[in-house]
């Protein structure tokens, strides 16, 4: 009976790709959708590689920070040299005993170079790309929402799956009440050959019991599948169960008009929040870019110390001994590149970049009103349709009701029954599927909308750092 099972087959598949995926030998705990979503978000490895890509932005951001310090460069050498004594004054002349031409004997020497070397003024390569960089942890925080909408997306497929299920598995417990009766009635009058029933309803009957028995089959399925794609979405084991809800709720309007939901989508989205930080940190860029054309001003502090066993150094200011010397001083400097074509290309990039983010805009623009547009028109719809088949559903169930009461007063026949049993099948599996589209359909409009965003929970806000030295 296809019309008992048309929405199970829709509920398998959409189950089964929502994701994939229990058990206390008391009563298992009744968990309603919000909590796990709760349950989920903390375990899904989706949202936890998300957020890692935040805590690898917050890294780059005090990288560049970093630039602002002082940095201290130091080279240390060691080898073999020459050994040498000092000239002395032989007959009114200077005499040297170790001349550079030739070797007396070797030693060895160790020498380090050191700089250290705070920044002043650049010009804004620093303070530009620093501010780029907390931009880009905004944009990798509101990324992270994106992901936790498609967890929510995902567990809300599942959990309204299951409990569609369940009420497809009561809707089978109907079905066989009623053909349970429909039997005996047949059984004991075709016995007395009562000219009420007909030789063929038997089979007719066994027709109807073997639909239903294909549906159950249906129905269980789909509550194992959406079961488990739960388990695996919350991150419990096999062994750890719990329940669900039996119903889906009843359904209401949505609250407000469209433009209320487009208005929402456009303060709430995260996609927004990206593009608004992405264009700013691009923007950011493009002045360090341009920044980069121009020297760096720092101040420093430089200083060498070498020595070598076997040499002897001249106190001569002017004589500078490589392998047996010190000194160390502080310095002003300027530092400026040039090249031929690099930095202009590197400009080039970070304007295409910032173009590319101001297109990707008027696209969001452009489409998210439309997405919100489907998703509205979707709760509408399956909110409308929901309450034309519930009226449907309560009627049919009626009409089989009465039919059977007024075949056992000898009003009616056993067509009407079958009739009224296949109408009431039809009336039930769509109300049903009616229900789960619409509740499917809100939990896409709240994803549309970003409403889903007001009831994550709140993260701890960062700890505040001390300010730091400045460099521009």
């Amino acid at each position: 009976m296809y019309y008992w099972g048309r929405f199970v087959g829709i509920l398998a598949s959409i189950v089964f790709l929502s994701a994939a995926g229990g058990a206390a030998a008391q009563e298992p705990p009744e968990m309603t959708l919000p909590q796990l979503i709760s349950l989920a978000l903390k375990f899904s490895p989706q949202v936890k590689t998300s957020q890692s890509d935040v805590t690898l932005a917050e890294a780059q951001k005090a990288e560049v920070r970093g630039y602002r310090f002082p940095q201290l460069d130091a080279v240390a050498l060691g080898g073999l040299v020459p050994k040498a004594d000092l000239p002395r004054i032989v007959n009114n002349r200077i005499f040297y005993p170790d001349p550079k031409s030739k070797i007396h004997g070797m030693t060895v020497f160790g020498r380090l170079d050191f700089r250290l070397i705070q920044p002043l003024y650049t010009f804004g390569k620093i303070s530009h790309r620093e501010k780029a960089a907390a931009k880009n942890i905004k944009v990798k925080t509101a990324k992270v929402d994106t992901t936790r909408a498609e967890v929510i997306l995902h567990v809300s497929k599942a959990f309204y799956g299951l409990v569609l299920a369940q009420q497809g598995e009561d809707a089978v417990r109907d079905a066989r009440g009623y053909l349970s009766d429909a039997k005996e009635r047949i059984t004991r009058l075709l016995a007395v050959k009562s000219a009420s029933v007909k030789d063929t309803d038997p089979y007719r009957l066994a027709v109807y019991e073997g639909g239903v028995e294909k549906f159950a089959a249906e129905a269980e399925e789909g509550a194992k599948v959406a079961y488990r794609a739960l388990q695996a979405l919350i991150g419990y084991s096999p062994k750890q169960e719990f329940r669900v809800p039996l119903e889906l709720p009843e359904p209401t309007p949505p609250a407000g008009k469209l433009d209320h939901f487009v208005l929402m989508a456009l303060e709430l989205r995260p996609e927004f929040t990206m593009l608004k930080e992405g264009k700013a940190a691009r923007e950011l860029l493009v002045k360090a870019a341009k920044a980069d054309y121009y020297p760096d001003f720092f101040a420093g502090v430089i200083g060498f110390l070498a020595g070598a066993p076997g040499r002897r150094t001249s106190q001569d200011p002017f004589h500078q001994d490589y392998f047996n010397e010190a000194g160390a001083g502080p310095v002003l400097g300027i530092k400026w590149h040039f090249d031929f074509g690099i930095t202009k290309a590197k400009l080039r990039q970070a304007r295409a970049e910032l173009n590319k983010l101001q297109h990707q805009k008027r696209t969001a623009l452009m489409g998210i009103p439309i997405q919100v547009a489907k998703a509205y028109g979707k709760v509408t719809e399956n909110y409308r349709a929901s309450k034309g088949m519930l009226k449907a559903y309560v009627n049919a169930r009626r009409w089989i009701i009465t039919a059977f009461s007024n075949f056992d007063i000898g009003l009616g026949t056993m067509t009407d029954i079958f009739v009224a049993f296949e109408r009431y099948g039809i009336a039930r599996g769509d109300y049903l599927l009616a229900l789960f589209n619409y509740h499917l359909a809100v939990a896409e409009l709240n994803k549309a909308t970003g409403a889903y965003r007001r009831t994550l929970p709140k993260e701890a806000p960062p700890k505040a750092k001390k300010p730091g030295r400045a460099a521009g």
